[in-house]
């Protein structure tokens, strides 16, 4: 079972291109790529420390990743530039 710092995670989606909005219950990230924010995004509960494996599953869907592809995101092997060619190239929006 996969468990991962909340921290890392915010880390990888803000070096990617996420922007990140305190709401009241959770902490959304927003994609922003070519100046708009996107219609992707993903958010974290307050207090949360950890993610478990079912939360990456979910979290990756919203993205717009498989659950391999966001850890790799994370693991940084997946940079951002090559994360907005993939939403393009998937047909996400254009460049």
């Amino acid at each position: 079972m996969t468990e991962i710092h909340v921290r890392a995670v915010m880390t990888a989606l803000l070096n990617t291109g996420f922007v990140k909005i305190e709401a009241a219950h959770h902490t959304m990230f927003w994609l922003v790529a070519g100046g708009r924010r996107r219609a992707i995004r993903t958010r974290l509960s307050h207090g949360q420390r950890k993610v478990d494996d079912w939360l990456l599953s979910e979290m990756a869907k919203q993205v717009r990743l498989s659950k391999q592809e966001l850890l790799s995101l994370i693991d940084c092997e997946m940079t951002g530039e090559e994360y907005l060619r993939l939403m393009i190239d998937r047909g996400y929006f254009g460049s």
